[in-house]
């Protein structure tokens, strides 16, 4: 069973405009999707049941019955967080909110658990990093750093993908998975083969999310408010403070190791800088 807002962005350009209703509705109102039957849910929004059975099935769900489920694995994360009433109209909300989002987000970032997982990263000769969507981004981030620093490093963003790369790890490889939701079982599928192979797993997810549950270590990423209910902005904007967080401490562990790699990636980089001149 799919995650249900990874489901949904995946299909969003094949949903038609009263599929994309239907799904709306169940996202923004989590509870009151997990007490109507089929036939109340339509009545309410004014369609017949199946084109909810079409809506669900276009998300790669069976049927409403798996899509209820699916809401229910995820209601604690769609409902327990407040969601902003309106949007960022100006500058000085949006700095606010990122402020406010930062301070409490870092203070829930453990040191310890911060430095274990640099000291996963700067043993490990091969890390891949595993992310959808939105998450992404702070992925490509974390993949740029590591780049740099002399790792054998690659972001996968594609499930079937993943499972590979899962498949063929071993115990000196790192895995760090990065979800905004924790429910995607795409990613509990590759976890679950990436430990299986003995590699190490890290995961950028909220605290008590089933995602954390696959991993050896886990930097909470915590947000109580949010823009949207699929993530994007502030769930990005924690996401990078944690990516930079252990990417200092990696840079204090690794010491003169990093300076002697890193002197190389800039002898390539002022290479090519060169050869743009010419």
């Amino acid at each position: 069973m799919s995650s249900l807002l990874q489901s949904y962005n995946e299909a969003l350009h094949l949903l038609t405009e009263t599929e994309e209703k239907i799904v709306s509705f169940v996202i923004n109102n989590p509870e009151q999707s997990l007490e109507f039957s089929i036939h109340e849910l339509a009545a309410r929004l004014e369609i017949s049941p199946s084109m909810i059975v079409k809506a669900a099935k276009k998300l790669g769900f069976t049927g409403y019955s798996q899509l209820k489920l699916a809401i229910a694995s995820e209601l604690n994360i769609l409902v327990q967080r407040e969601k902003s009433s309106v949007l960022i109209e100006d500058l000085e909300a949006y700095d606010e909110l990122v402020s406010t989002t930062i301070r409490e987000a870092y203070s829930r970032v453990s040191e310890e658990v911060i430095e274990e997982a640099a000291r996963v990263l700067s043993s490990s000769q091969i890390i891949d990093i595993y992310a959808f969507g939105f998450d992404a981004i702070a992925g490509h981030d974390l993949y740029l750093k590591m780049l740099q620093s002399g790792k054998r490093v690659q972001l996968i963003e594609n499930g079937y993908e993943q499972m590979i790369s899962a498949y063929s790890l071993e115990s000196n490889s790192a895995v760090v998975a990065i979800s905004s939701t924790g429910s995607s079982v795409d990613l509990m599928d590759a976890l679950r083969f990436s430990k299986k192979a003995g590699a190490s797993v890290v995961t950028i997810t909220p605290a008590g999310s089933k995602l954390s549950n696959y991993s050896s270590i886990n930097l909470e990423s915590y947000y109580s408010k949010l823009v949207f209910p699929e993530g994007g902005l502030v769930t990005r904007i924690v996401q990078l403070m944690i990516v930079d967080v252990l990417y200092m401490k990696f840079l204090q562990i690794s010491g003169g190791r990093f300076e002697e790699r890193y002197s190389r990636f800039r002898e390539v980089l002022d290479f090519k800088r060169r050869g743009i001149k010419k």
